[in-house]
This record gives C-alpha cells, sequence and structure tokens, in this order.
C-alpha cells in the first residue's frame, strides 16, 4: 500500500473518524486500486461499506475492529497504541473514562518527537501560567521579587516556577529586560498557526480554572453566561462569526490600555450538547 502522509500525523488527530477519512481520500488519489472494499477485505470485514459506515458515524468500532483497521494500515506499535486509544476516547461515553484516554493519548504524544514543532510552541504553551506571567512581568511592579510575582497568579505558582518562566519568556524573545523593568517585544502572541497539539493541555487547563472561577470567584469579578440553544449550521456559523468580530473588537480596544489592574483569561466557547436532530418540525 502506498505511504502516508496522513498515517505520519495521526498523533495531531482528535477523531478518529476524520483520521479514517483523511487517510481513504488520501489512499485513492495514490492509487486507483484503492477502495473501502478493498479495505473492508484486507482488514477482513464481511461488510464492504463498514468502514464507509463507521467514519459517517453511523457505527462504532469495536476493540477487535480496530485492531484490525490497524493492522490493515499498517500501523507501528506506537501508532497503533495511539489509534486504538482514540477510538476509546472518542466513544468513551463516562467522562472518567474519557479523561484516563485522554491521559493516555498524552502521554503517547510525549513519547513521540513532534520535530515540526518549534522550541518556541512547545515551551511557550507548555504551562499554563506562562501567558500570565508575560503580562504580569511586564505590567505588575514586583521589582525582581519572583515570590511576589508567584503570588500575583490565580491560584498561585511558587517562585521557582516564575523565575524559571520569566528565563524561558526572555530566551523566547516574548519579553525582555529594560533597564530594571521588562517590557513586551509584541503585543499580542498570535497562536493561529500554531499546531493544536501544542495548543490542546493550555485550553484543557484554562477550561479547568474557568470552572474553579465559577465556582470560587465572586460574581461581580467575573463573566459567565450559559445559554442553551436549537439552531440550522447557518445559524451556528453566524454565532461563530459574530464571537470572532467580537473577539476582534474587544482584543483592539484593550490593547492601548495603559490603566491596567489584573490579568484575565476570556473564552468564547459554543459546542453540540446533541446529536443532530434529523427530519422537519
Amino acid at each position: 500500500m502506498a505511504a502516508s502522509k496522513v498515517v505520519e500525523h495521526l498523533l495531531e488527530y482528535d477523531d478518529y473518524r476524520k483520521f479514517l477519512q483523511d487517510y481513504f481520500e488520501e489512499q485513492k488519489i495514490l492509487s486507483a486500486a484503492f477502495s473501502h472494499r478493498f479495505f473492508a477485505a484486507k482488514a477482513g470485514f464481511k461488510t464492504s461499506s463498514y468502514c464507509l459506515n463507521v467514519i459517517r458515524g453511523r457505527f462504532k468500532l469495536t476493540q477487535k475492529s480496530a485492531e484490525k483497521i490497524a493492522a490493515a494500515i499498517g500501523l507501528t506499535a506506537l501508532r497503533e497504541a495511539y489509534f486504538l486509544t482514540l477510538v476509546e476516547f472518542n466513544q468513551a461515553e463516562q467522562i472518567n473514562k474519557r479523561d484516563a484516554a485522554w491521559d493516555q493519548i498524552v502521554q503517547i504524544r510525549r513519547q513521540a518527537e513532534f520535530k515540526h514543532l518549534t522550541n518556541r510552541e512547545q515551551s511557550y504553551f507548555s504551562k499554563w501560567y506562562n501567558p500570565i506571567i508575560r503580562e504580569l512581568a511586564v505590567s505588575s511592579e514586583w521589582e525582581g521579587d519572583y515570590k511576589a510575582l508567584a503570588k500575583m497568579v490565580v491560584p498561585p505558582i511558587t517562585a521557582s516556577e516564575a523565575r524559571d518562566a520569566v528565563k524561558n519568556l526572555t530566551e523566547l524573545g516574548l519579553i525582555q529586560k529594560i533597564g530594571d523593568h521588562y517590557e513586551e517585544t509584541s503585543l499580542m502572541v498570535d497562536a493561529s498557526d500554531v499546531s493544536p497539539i501544542a495548543l490542546k493541555q493550555i485550553r484543557r487547563d484554562y477550561i479547568q480554572h474557568a470552572l474553579r472561577a465559577v465556582e470560587c470567584i465572586p460574581r461581580d469579578e467575573q463573566y459567565a453566561a450559559f445559554t442553551t440553544l436549537a439552531m440550522s449550521e447557518r445559524s451556528f456559523n453566524y454565532v461563530v462569526e459574530v464571537m470572532r468580530d467580537a473577539r476582534k473588537k474587544i482584543m483592539a480596544k484593550i490593547a492601548n490600555d495603559e490603566n491596567v489592574e489584573r490579568v484575565y483569561e476570556m473564552m468564547f466557547m459554543t459546542f453540540p450538547m446533541s446529536t443532530k436532530i434529523s427530519g422537519e418540525k
């Protein structure tokens, strides 16, 4: 079977169905003989459309079926372990099982060396407090006291963590020391081209902090709104467009704020809480 770039980047996928879809589309381009029937026969499935139904979400993969697919693709031991764990993560209905599968995914990813990620990305997004320290280092009067700087972070980190963060941010060229104080080398850090792998853990960390904030921080010091909506895909796209526009406007508005008093984390999230509803009302 033809060499696969999709397989090479398997560890970047968060959805095994998307991986299979991309793999099938790639193989059809690489080989005219490739088809769902061809692959099903190679994997030992009796139904030629089995994988197609899995990709479309009609069927779930069993452990045995997932192993057959991994063998038919020719995955290495590491990638096979990743694929099987990804299947478990995507199909788990209980949160504790999803979390356990995700922890395993993170461990497998750490075993592999993602050379396409730069050291800058890996270092900056490896710790949730790096962006906070970057803002505090240039906006607060901490006067080189790393213990004081660490206590400003919510929840607080250690002085050694704060010291390492400032050192790394300086080496990465994200802040610079001017005299006895620090300044940012750029107003914003753009993560639009950063690999999803580098961002995955830090986003999970911030969501956990958001849950803590809702429960522990006074209501007049935080804003949280939760709305359940039934809408079409067209309406969803409109929501995304409005949220993106709002984010841009907020960032432009506060970019030149000279009276900084705190560091905030701002989130916009809209996600499905049901399967697709078929039929007409």
